[in-house]
């Protein structure tokens, strides 16, 4: 048999499998050592308050094409690019075919300005729901400020409560209507999800099924609990990608936020 005809037949017995196939790769893809990392490329500056009119230019190396970007938490998109943008700090995400991801943070000023701010943040320590907080610091010559948390409505309230983990974008005006975004991550602390009576049942119903990661189909075996922990950040990394679990299969972003906590908590056997 020759070496074209082998890789063939593999090819074909994967796409065959009932069970499940990951683009037809046979393992998970580890993504803390093969994911994909985001760099500035380039940036311009807006050129005044509310000009909207800054960019931020990326490029990408490592991990697997095709790429996607997102702007401070906000949806993925093909282009590298991000145009329209006011002063402040920004966070880029990427994630690759794989749906392995990396960010990076980006400032631009606006040098006809001297509004700045800070953040505080407090951690999450609910799962499905949220008790962070983000409490945001704002100084400069234009007083008084007003502040809104992602798309919601300005207000004279300068802390966010109730929050779950994850990326915000805050964005602060003066008086004389100049904006400014802040970029923050509110953490997750302990949440408590349990392995025996949440997250084993859905690894079990979705991913460690017949034809797909048990003995004798997919490696790794995740119907064995060391398997499990030992891929605990790729599993994790791939549900909150959607790239897991494949073949059409779906969990619901409940279950994505139960695995995702299981896993920032330690991935213990609790």
């Amino acid at each position: 048999m020759t070496q074209k005809t082998s890789l063939f037949k593999i090819a074909l017995l994967l796409l065959c499998c009932s069970g499940c196939t990951y683009r037809t790769e046979s393992d998970l893809v580890d993504c803390e050592t093969d994911h994909p990392v985001v760099t500035l490329e380039s940036k311009t500056d807006p050129t005044g308050c509310n000009t909207h009119d800054g960019v931020i230019s990326l490029t990408v190396t490592s991990g697997t094409p095709p790429y996607q970007f997102s702007l401070n938490g906000g949806d993925f998109q093909d282009a590298n690019a991000f145009t329209q943008l006011d002063g402040g700090s920004f966070t880029i995400g990427v994630r690759d075919f794989n749906g392995c991801g990396h960010e990076t943070t980006v400032s631009l000023v606006v040098a006809s300005s001297d509004l700045a701010a800070t953040a505080a943040t407090e951690q999450n320590t609910e799962c499905t729901s949220g008790n962070g907080t983000i409490t945001v610091t704002a100084s400069g010559s234009n007083g008084p400020f007003e502040y809104r948390l992602d798309n919601g409505s300005f207000g004279t309230d300068n802390t966010f409560v109730g929050l779950k983990q994850g990326l915000y974008n805050v964005t602060i005006k003066d008086a004389e209507d100049c904006s400014l975004s802040l970029s923050t991550t509110v953490g997750r602390g302990q949440t408590g999800i349990s392995w025996n009576s949440e997250v084993k049942t859905i690894i079990a119903t979705n991913c460690a099924i017949t034809g797909c990661h048990v003995k004798g189909s997919q490696n790794p075996d995740l119907s064995v609990f060391a398997n499990v922990k030992s891929n605990a950040g790729n599993i994790k990394s791939r549900t909150s990608s959607r790239a897991m679990p494949p073949d059409g299969r779906t969990i619901s972003q409940t279950e994505i936020d139960k695995i995702a906590c299981w896993v920032d908590d330690g991935a213990t056997e609790n």
